[in-house]
């Protein structure tokens, strides 16, 4: 039964060793280097090519626009003169606009009368500006501004992004080495337990160890190849969960992980530098841009409930028809206008525009509270993990001494070689647990200094 763990045991390693050789080698560099594709910094990119689109979207609405219309055929019928007309006409329109209230129309409309078979011809040319309300509280004036204050806030949240994305591939990629390491030592306490149980088999057949350590020692093997299981399997899934991370597809191995490059201590942090500057967060930008948005759009508003003027300038021919005579025309005219009923439409747009402002302001306070609060519960997240690296290091020390008493007691003759072996075992998984304390604590510190307490609306990939 050993005999055959053991050679299950070595070819696995064979099977590892080889694919290992067909394997590309992912540094944390290289890793490192793929954050642009990274699920965070894809969204990024994504919501900023949407705001490329919503800015073009409004030139469309103000660009060069031609219509065809006309009618297919018409019978006029006179009663006072007792004449009658059939006549087909088509008409070519065109519009152009701005976004400070100028627009231009034009339009020629050619008629076939069918009854005298005579054609006319008929045009004409208007220009229109705004005076009041002022163009700038034109609508899409206003998207229009939001668009590019939203494009600015994005590109002062990508170095955000990007850095928030390094940080999750670096945990991603030291997880996945702590998984493989912890899965390394696994295996390695399954030999020694195959070892052991060896010895005390052959103990057994000369009747030097009785039943129950026979039984202690299968219950070792079988709980060792358990934990062997569990551990190739979270290193597996750890290894996954990076190469997705990266958007990497294949058979990738990585570093092995060296114990003693620990992370080295970063300066302290200063919070009330941090709390200081919530109001300029990248998490906070986007909440700005809409309390700005939500503003201009009451002012707009506000002045949409007072008089409104125009001015037109118009060119026209008319072709004589009806006793009426034809001939080219100029029109100049200001127009002013105010609604006197209007259903109370204006007070309830207006209380509409100041909720959305009331809510925009409370959204905004509440994204500062919450940067606040995740400030302050990363720098208590960071005081734990100190503790927990404390723990680690004391806990490090205490192996290191039980194994050098146990090569005192082996050199002596006390114990046999699988309790050095086991104070040895002991010894490393103290340095992993020490490892992995150490870099949870920095890089949860080096995050907090960058200022990297949370995910963008939209992102939160894997890492965290």
């Amino acid at each position: 039964m050993t005999e055959a763990r053991l050679l299950a045991l070595a070819l696995c390693a064979l099977l590892a060793l080889s694919g290992a050789a067909a394997a590309s080698t992912l540094t944390l560099a290289e890793a490192l280097d793929r954050a642009v594709y990274h699920s965070d910094y894809q969204a990024w990119q994504a919501n900023f090519a949407s705001t490329a689109d919503a800015v073009q979207s409004i030139l469309d609405k103000h660009s060069l626009g031609l219509d065809l219309s006309g009618t297919l055929l018409s019978y006029t019928y006179d009663l006072d003169s007792a004449t009658a007309r059939i006549s087909s006409g088509a008409g070519l329109s065109l519009s152009k606009s701005n976004l400070w209230g100028t627009t231009l129309q034009g339009r020629i409309t050619p008629t076939w009368n069918i009854s005298n078979r005579s054609t006319n011809t008929s045009w004409s040319l208007e220009l229109t500006q705004t005076l009041w309300p002022s163009p700038k509280y034109g609508a899409d004036q206003i998207a229009l501004q939001t668009v590019h204050s939203k494009q600015a806030a994005l590109l002062k949240q990508e170095e955000y992004v990007l850095a928030n994305a390094r940080m999750k591939i670096e945990r991603l990629y030291r997880a996945a080495q702590i998984a493989e390491a912890r899965a390394q030592l696994a295996l390695e306490r399954l030999a020694a337990a195959q070892q052991n149980l060896s010895v005390v088999e052959q103990k057994r057949a000369i009747g030097e160890a009785s039943e129950v350590d026979l039984i202690s020692g299968e219950l070792n093997v079988l709980r060792a190849e358990r934990d062997l299981e569990t551990t190739q399997a979270s290193a597996a899934a750890a290894k996954e969960d990076l190469l997705r991370a990266v958007e990497l597809a294949g058979d990738y191995e990585l570093v092995p992980l060296v114990l003693d490059d620990l992370p080295g201590d970063l300066p302290e942090i200063n919070i009330d530098e941090l709390l200081a500057n919530v109001h300029g967060h990248p998490l906070v930008l986007q909440y700005e841009v809409e309390l700005t948005r939500a503003g201009r759009e009451l002012e707009a508003g506000q002045a949409a409930g007072r008089a409104q003027a125009s001015f037109r300038l118009a060119l026209e021919e008319k072709t004589p028809s009806g006793g009426q005579q034809g001939g080219t025309t100029f029109l100049a005219a200001v127009t002013i206008g105010y609604p006197l009923l209007d259903r109370n439409q204006r007070a309830d747009t207006l209380a509409s525009l100041a909720d959305s402002l009331e809510n925009a302001e409370e959204a905004y306070e509440n994204a500062v509270e919450n940067v606040v609060n995740l400030i302050l519960e990363t720098e208590a997240e960071v005081k734990r993990l100190e503790r927990d690296k404390q723990i680690a290091w004391l806990s490090l020390r205490q192996a290191e001494l039980e194994w050098e008493a146990a090569r005192l007691q082996h050199g002596a003759g006390i114990i046999d070689d699988s309790a050095l072996h086991s104070a040895e075992l002991r010894l490393r998984q103290a340095q992993l647990d020490h490892y992995e304390s150490a870099y949870n604590c920095a890089w949860a510190k080096l995050r907090l200094s960058l200022g990297l307490v949370g995910d963008l609306s939209g992102t939160g990939g894997p890492g965290r």
